[in-house]
């Protein structure tokens, strides 16, 4: 099992990874596509191809040639081509080749290691400069030698004290780096759990900041405002064909469920039905949808099937649907709870949303 999760992981690492300006040329067109592009559509072409179906050993065995096989591609390029226009993908490249090679051969990084160093010394870019400190985090981590029974994956799930430090420090030394919104993302889930809001107001102040349009700043800006919205009035207001005009304010004085969910989730469905039995158990409870569905038609008939026959909000965005961007809903089923004052009491998924109601029933 250990042996297939390894090669599932380098198998990932090569399949979803996304090349600048890895459009193949169009047919006929070698002739007047410089040698440097040439060169880097065939990197390209390495790094997207896929695992090879077969025994275990065989698809080892291919794998480390066709990774040894990009590495030596694109060192071709950073030596032809030092000030060309792909060089910075191409150090992106090469570090996570020497990853996949390292644990291809049992956790032996030492010459990924050794490139990171040298990078570091001698960075040919700032980009490349980001990238190997990047790298360099797990390479202090890991030595250059991993416990041969260390799966692929394990620097990156390590979220101990040690690696949020680390984290901490790299976006504070290079807050431009493309690894910033992901390293703040993983910070502020932590802060979150601590439920430290100064330092997530913090994360999202410096994501504002370097990465004002980036999707995870305003994720995060989203979150940030669910946390800060506990305790205070909360109003979520829609038309709807079939109720008219829904405000949950003229509702004050009883308790509201605003619960997020799509039918082609299970755990959604599953969700939605055990609300409606809460309700149908505390007749003071109102309860709204917020329905993820690609059409009202679909969310319509997925309700006649579910006996649901609450207020939904269906904007026809799916996961851009407004009222999921501006509270950062990133999961479903996600259940608003709003106490009889008409105070955000809280928010949470599968496991969290009961007991918040049940207090707030109680109440």
């Amino acid at each position: 099992m250990l042996r297939d999760a390894l090669l599932l992981a380098v198998a990932l690492s090569t399949s979803t990874t996304v090349v600048l300006g890895g459009q193949p040329p169009a047919r006929g067109s070698s002739a007047r596509t410089p040698p440097d592009e040439l060169l880097w559509q065939e990197i390209c072409r390495l790094d997207r191809q896929p695992a090879e179906p077969g025994q275990y050993e065989l698809r080892l065995a291919r794998l480390r040639e066709s990774r040894q096989a990009l590495l030596e591609k694109v060192r071709q390029y950073l030596t032809t081509y030092p000030g060309g226009p792909r060089r910075d993908a191409a150090v992106r490249i090469e570090l996570r080749t020497l990853f996949d090679l390292g644990t291809l051969a049992g956790g032996d990084y030492e010459l990924l290691c050794r490139q990171v160093d040298e990078y570091l010394q001698r960075p040919p870019s700032r980009a490349a400069l980001h990238e190997a400190a990047y790298w360099a985090i797990y390479c202090a981590r890991l030595g250059t030698r991993a416990p041969a029974s260390a799966p692929a994956s394990a620097p990156f799930g390590l979220l101990d004290p040690q690696l949020l430090g680390a984290y901490r420090e790299y976006i504070t030394r290079y807050p431009d780096s493309r690894h910033v919104p992901r390293m703040a993302t993983v910070l502020f889930d932590a802060a979150a759990q601590r439920h430290d809001l100064e330092q997530m107001r913090e994360l999202v102040g410096r994501l504002e900041r370097s990465f004002p349009e980036h999707l995870a700043t305003a994720t995060l800006r989203a979150r940030l405002r669910r946390r800060e919205a506990v305790g205070r009035p909360f109003v979520f207001s829609f038309e709807s064909p079939e109720y008219g005009k829904v405000d949950t304010a003229r509702w004050r004085g009883e308790p509201v469920l605003i619960v997020a969910w799509a039918s082609f989730c299970p755990a959604a469905r599953e969700c939605v039905s055990q609300v409606e039995a809460l309700r149908a158990a505390h007749r003071e409870l109102h309860v709204v949808g917020v329905n993820l569905d690609a059409s009202p038609e679909r969310m319509r008939a997925a309700c006649a099937e579910l006996g649901l026959d609450w207020p939904q909000f269906n904007d026809r965005r799916g996961w851009a649907n407004s009222f999921v961007l501006q509270w950062g809903v990133r999961r479903i089923p996600w259940v608003f709870v709003i106490d009889r004052a008409g105070r955000l009491v809280g928010s949470g998924g599968t496991d969290e949303w009961r007991e918040l109601a049940e207090r707030t029933l109680a109440n």
